[in-house]
């Protein structure tokens, strides 16, 4: 009898350890062919600028953090159910979104840009008339510089299958530039010298941590994303993935509210 209640005894605390072992855990989905956002190393290790916000997050929060490999369509309804605590993937904050879901503040502007030679005398969009651009079949520097070549004079465009064969041209002087996301370019700037950005085009959007709504943890993991900026954790994170400092009074420095629907 003292044995039986022994060994109860100890699966009770057991299942009570488990318990607040679980509790202790932020899970976050992630979608890990999203460089340099998120991706996985040969070990199948999660690595990338929101892999470490996140984990940083977590260790504000005294809690760990387990990241799980889903689909981006996926980690919509896996916050709504809550299968998973946040959800991280260039995850930009609209309205809509607002609507059934909840965000932390955002901690990245993204934009669209025109990369080329540290050389290069161009500046603004004006600058491109007569110029010969690249871009990268099927995306939205693609898209950008169509509607605009005539509208800014731009001489031609050439598409790339791949965003290295486009730097390549860039740095050997074979085309002016290439149009493209901003990060994007950014982190392959780390990895390729001679480059610089000519010109941000802005888009408004802006990356940000998904929950459900209401997420019991939604105040703190916001709380925490403010000391990163105020503390420049987050502008060190941003450096190292990026090569360069955060601009000033971009969401990567300025602390925020917990964005509200509209």
């Amino acid at each position: 009898m003292k044995f039986s209640s022994l060994l109860a005894g100890l699966a009770m605390t057991l299942a009570v350890a488990t318990q607040a072992s679980g509790q202790e855990k932020i899970v976050v989905g992630a979608y890990p062919a999203n460089p340099p956002w998120e991706f996985k190393t040969e070990a199948g290790a999660f690595e990338g600028y929101e892999v470490d916000v996140a984990t940083e997050v977590a260790k504000r929060l005294n809690r760990q953090v387990e990241f799980q490999d889903m689909g981006f369509q996926a980690l919509f309804a896996a916050t709504s159910s809550g299968r998973i605590d946040f959800a991280v993937s260039s995850i930009s904050v609209t309205n809509e979104r607002l609507q059934n879901q909840s965000f932390t503040q955002p901690y990245y502007d993204s934009a669209g840009s025109v990369v080329g030679r540290e050389a290069s005398t161009v500046a603004s969009l004006e600058d491109l008339k007569g110029k010969v651009i690249g871009v990268v079949a099927g995306t939205t520097g693609e898209a950008w510089a169509n509607e605009n070549k005539d509208k800014l004079g731009i001489a031609d465009i050439t598409s790339y299958n791949a965003q290295q064969d486009l730097l390549l041209d860039v740095q050997n002087g074979r085309i002016e530039g290439g149009a493209g996301e901003l990060a994007g370019f950014q982190y392959a700037m780390t990895k390729t010298p001679g480059l610089k950005i000519l010109v941000r085009i802005p888009t408004g959007e802006r990356f940000a941590m998904m929950a459900r709504k209401e997420h019991p943890l939604l105040a703190e993991a916001n709380e925490a994303i403010s000391a990163m900026k105020t503390d420049g954790t987050l502008a060190a994170i941003h450096n190292k993935w990026f090569g360069v400092d955060p601009e000033a009074g971009t969401s990567a420095t300025t602390p925020m509210p917990v964005p509200q629907p509209e």
